[in-house]
């Protein structure tokens, strides 16, 4: 596990608890601070502003990713978000392994802002079988939304056909780099891993994923 370096700036009160919004870095020497939200147990990146929930649903494809007990040895993996009845969000992963398909299904519940981990992009995921995160606030924080080769700013629609999107979870431990497009340019790629480190991600335990000759996609 990498060795955190935190240096306190402010504190910061929010509904149900109060906040510290340090600077947080997993790589003083290789990666930049940035600032993160602490609630006394664990490190939040802070969320995209802007974020539309409706225009963020569909499917995405991983591009580029920390290694997930999930998706390890896994090609061509996918993500499809759905609303449900109740307001939370269905997740139905898959990817392809030995030729075969692989499928895992949970919830996403967003989290409100009163709880002071953000205004939107905010979730915790939750699949059947799993034990629960080890902390408290959100495990999947839509950290930018953008198109093309990272030139356009957050904000931009998520369900446009070029969209990426930087999801980070808690402790900036596991990074998965989301593209509309199964294959989009290396070069878009290498320009949102490259955002994805500024924004406090550990790009040494970061992979491109295999998107060719997917069978079931």
């Amino acid at each position: 596990m990498a060795i955190q370096r935190v240096f306190l700036v402010a504190l910061l009160a929010a509904k149900g608890g109060t906040f510290a919004l340090r600077t947080h870095s997993t790589n003083p020497t290789q990666l930049p601070a940035v600032d993160a939200k602490y609630d006394g147990q664990c490190f939040y990146p802070q969320p995209a502003l802007d974020f539309d929930l409706d225009s963020y649903l569909g499917r995405w494809y991983q591009v580029a990713g920390t290694v997930a007990p999930f998706t390890a040895g896994c090609k061509c993996i996918r993500a499809d978000y759905s609303l449900n009845a109740n307001g939370t969000v269905d997740v139905l992963n898959g990817c392809e392994l030995g030729g075969q398909e692989v499928k895992i299904q949970g919830t996403a519940t967003a989290i409100p802002s009163s709880a002071g981990y953000g205004e939107g992009g905010v979730l915790r995921v939750q699949f059947p079988g799993q034990s629960a995160p080890e902390c408290p606030g959100p495990n999947y924080v839509v950290q930018y939304i953008g198109a093309g080769n990272g030139s356009e700013g957050c904000g931009a629609d998520a369900s446009g056909d070029g969209a990426f999107a930087i999801v980070q979870s808690s402790n900036f431990s596991t990074l998965f780099l989301l593209s509309r497009q199964q294959n989009p340019s290396n070069t878009s790629i290498e320009a949102w891993l490259q955002r994805a480190g500024r924004l406090g991600s550990n790009l040494t335990e970061v992979v491109l994923t295999d998107q060719t000759g997917c069978q079931f996609t």
